[in-house]
């Protein structure tokens, strides 16, 4: 097995760009070589450790396992952040969500108070932390696991400003100490039938509880972060999250029924529906 040869086994499940892409993110990130050294032709020159290493990441990675759970971590927010098949791999159109909420915490003075629901990695938890330094953040999931990696990310990236705690939001009970402005999410929110349509490295790899909600009641986490939103948020305080673009009109409608105002939905950069804000009224 070679570089090229990992380009074309990988091609049938991903297409050429995408194997590509994956290949030399493997050979620029363990082993040195960039675009530049493999048009040259130096990843001839492996070592026969590397050669046998490279060999074990490319069995993986042929039998589907994401590239971002072969490497242990990936590129959020232009940060390194640690994931591991208990998380979900942080994807682009979130960064666009926590650049959202930055804007909307920094137009309000930077030392808020932001709760991050289903923190998952902790990938927003953590970049608000970072790029809000006089905020407080709190990042809650019903998964220990998850919440181990998110700590790990935390440590890693001095993100003192951000705590981790334990919850399942959708028992009714959850209230954070203290008065919140906002609220942020990436909750599960892929239908069940939606599943055949996935890819199977994403089926196969990436944690079904932090992706699927049932078809008889796909807004369930967001019926509970509106109703998390009325027993925290302060007035004018607004709730940010990551929609199904299928589901934008009941997703829109159901927290308009709740009583926020300002409900709007931004596109992705794909053009989909893909983060509505919305806010608490004033008292």
């Amino acid at each position: 097995m070679n570089y090229q040869e990992l380009i074309k086994c990988l091609a049938p499940a991903y297409g050429l760009g995408e194997a590509r892409a994956i290949a030399n993110m493997v050979m620029d990130e363990c082993f040195g070589l960039t675009q530049t050294d493999l048009l040259l032709g130096k990843d001839t020159t492996l070592s026969s450790d590397q050669r046998k290493d490279f060999e074990k990441i490319a069995a993986r990675l042929i039998a589907g396992e994401p590239v971002q759970y072969v490497l242990g971590y990936t590129h959020f927010c232009g940060h390194r952040f640690l994931v591991s098949p208990s998380v979900l791999i942080p994807r682009p159109e979130t960064e666009e969500l926590v650049a959202a909420a930055v804007a909307f915490a920094e137009g309000r003075g930077s030392s808020i108070c932001a709760l991050d629901l289903c923190t998952g990695s902790g990938c927003i938890a953590v970049s608000l932390a970072l790029a809000l330094p006089e905020a407080r953040i709190i990042g809650v999931d019903i998964s220990s696991d998850a919440l181990g990696v998110a700590k790990q990310n935390a440590d890693n990236l001095q993100a003192c400003n951000v705590g981790f705690f334990r919850n399942d939001i959708l028992d009714g009970s959850f209230k954070p100490d203290g008065s919140v402005n906002l609220i942020v999410s990436n909750p599960p929110y892929v239908m069940q039938s939606e599943a055949e349509k996935m890819s199977a490295h994403v089926l196969d790899h990436e944690p079904h509880l932090a992706l699927f909600v049932p078809d008889d009641d796909p807004l369930r986490f967001y019926r509970a972060i509106a109703d998390i939103g009325h027993r925290s948020l302060s007035p004018e305080g607004a709730i940010l999250v990551e929609i199904n673009s299928a589901l934008a009109g009941p997703i829109s409608q159901l927290f308009k029924d709740k009583g926020y105002v300002d409900v709007s939905v931004k596109a992705d950069q794909f053009g989909r529906p893909r983060i509505l804000q919305c806010t608490m009224p004033h008292a």
